[in-house]
């Protein structure tokens, strides 16, 4: 890995040309649009600051790998750091123009042109994103010198600033203590936006869910007893980049044995034993957009009377949580009926006493919105039309648990994403098998060769190398 001069590099002049190497991302019109609906939620004379995120170091002089603030990103669709955008309630005067957003971006210059590459820059940011007004964040001081405002909006988030945007913090402080700075309630609204998907959003949750799907398939008809978990994990990122995703959406946890307990286990080193279950949760993210998908089986193809007693249960109890996903259902109304069968089946099964016990070995919700993060954003205390959702129920049977030990050490989850429309709700990642019969029939099929595996492998797939700092 090269190390950057500090230095300017003079001889060598920042890009004349911003290149687009895609076309399907959210439209420009969509994100200017969200931002005119925020706006009409913001008090007379206000104004609202939004940062990017900050780079985060991962060791040394090796960053993570960059990736935007969730509420930056749909509200700009800028995928770069060091930035900030600001919204007025009412015109202001900036620069010798009367604006209501001014998006303030990294200028390239020789040295970011040489070492880094691309920046969008302000005049091309302008036009590309359909804003008001941009200008280069060292302009970021002296804009807010000018600017008054009866209320200012706290920023959303809270990482620590570093680079650029450290440099921007005092001019904000400053910025904000010269009038009413109340804490921000435009969380809940761009929320409540966030949780209702458009078109175009669906279009790219269908993209990467797609993805995750192809990717569960191939681990499904690829594993067999003695592999690593690292090394499926390794097929799973293999299948959804070379169908466009840029990364995972989350570390995937692919827990064998006793890890399939582990509720957000992610190490990722155990070897996989006959006569193991298997629980893997993963999902691709596709242009900020992430699937979460999870699939459980038997690493050697076929399940125990044990496994397959818990997996009829959450299986069950999934098909009763995803039936309420219907506009004006209760957000909790999928965790009530998915505890419900847990329990019963528990109980039904001499693994617990009673009903309510379940929750020793059913212990996390049903349901989180999905979208441009996981655990996405919400606003809503009943289901809408074009909310995307997860239904995830799952039982987890540790060593040592109070219940005869051939229970022990199963875990099991069955998740999918679930779009809510004005009729049935849409499994959109149904095409993975969820039913046991068509789990083992899959597993019969042929998957990758161990050589094809261990390539991936060499390659640096499945070993959370290129994970982004959440």
């Amino acid at each position: 890995m090269i190390v950057a001069s500090i230095a300017l590099l003079a001889a060598y002049g920042p890009s004349q040309d911003y290149p687009i190497f895609e076309t399907d991302f959210i439209p420009a019109a969509e994100h200017a649009q969200r931002r005119e609906t925020l706006r009409s939620k913001m008090a007379p004379g206000s104004v609202a600051v939004f940062f990017a995120n900050p780079e985060q170091n991962r060791n040394n002089d090796v960053d993570f790998q960059f990736r935007q603030d969730s509420n930056f990103l749909y509200l700009t669709g800028l995928n770069e750091p060091n930035a900030a955008l600001l919204l007025a309630k009412d015109p202001i005067e900036v620069d010798g123009k009367r604006v209501r957003e001014i998006l303030f971006v990294e200028e390239s210059n020789a040295q970011i042109a040489t070492w880094v590459g691309y920046r969008m820059g302000s005049a091309f940011a302008q036009r590309h994103l359909k804003l008001d007004h941009a200008m280069s964040n060292a302009s970021f001081a002296k804009a807010l010198e000018g600017i008054r405002a009866t209320t200012r909006y706290a920023p959303l988030g809270g990482r620590i600033p570093t680079g650029a945007l450290a440099r921007m913090m005092p001019a904000y402080r400053t910025f904000a203590e010269a009038g009413s700075e109340r804490p921000s309630d435009l969380g809940r609204h761009v929320g409540m936006m966030r949780t209702i998907k458009s078109a175009d959003e669906i279009r790219l949750l269908r993209r990467a869910i797609d993805a995750s799907v192809e990717g569960h398939i191939a681990m499904m008809k690829t594993c067999t007893p003695t592999m690593r978990e690292y090394e499926l994990d390794a097929v799973f990122e293999f299948n959804i980049r070379k169908r466009g995703c840029e990364y995972t959406g989350y570390p995937s946890i692919i827990g064998s044995g006793l890890n399939s307990c582990i509720l957000h286990y992610n190490t990722n080193r155990r070897r996989a034993e006959p006569g193991d279950i298997i629980c893997i949760d993963a999902g691709g993210e596709y242009h900020g957009y992430t699937a979460d998908v999870t699939r459980s089986f038997p690493v050697n193809g076929k399940f125990s009377a044990e496994q397959r007693a818990l997996y009829d249960i959450v299986l069950k109890a999934q098909d009763a949580g995803i039936a309420e996903c219907r506009v004006g259902k209760p957000f909790g109304a999928t965790n009530a009926a998915a505890q419900r069968v847990v329990g019963e089946g528990l109980v039904k099964l001499g693994i617990i006493k009673n009903a309510s016990e379940a929750r020793r070995y059913f212990m996390h919700g049903t349901s989180h919105y999905l979208g441009l993060d996981v655990h996405d954003s919400h606003g809503y205390s009943e289901f809408q039309p074009n909310m995307v959702l997860t239904v995830e129920p799952g039982i987890y049977i540790k060593a040592g648990s109070p219940c005869d030990r051939k229970w022990w050490n199963i875990g099991i989850r069955i998740e999918d994403d679930i779009l809510v429309t004005s009729g049935d709700p849409v499994n959109l990642s149904a095409k993975a098998p969820r039913r046991a019969e068509d789990v083992e029939r899959l597993m019969a099929q042929p998957g990758m060769n161990m050589d094809q595996v261990q390539s991936l492998t060499a390659a640096g797939l499945g070993r959370h190398a290129h994970h982004h700092a959440h």
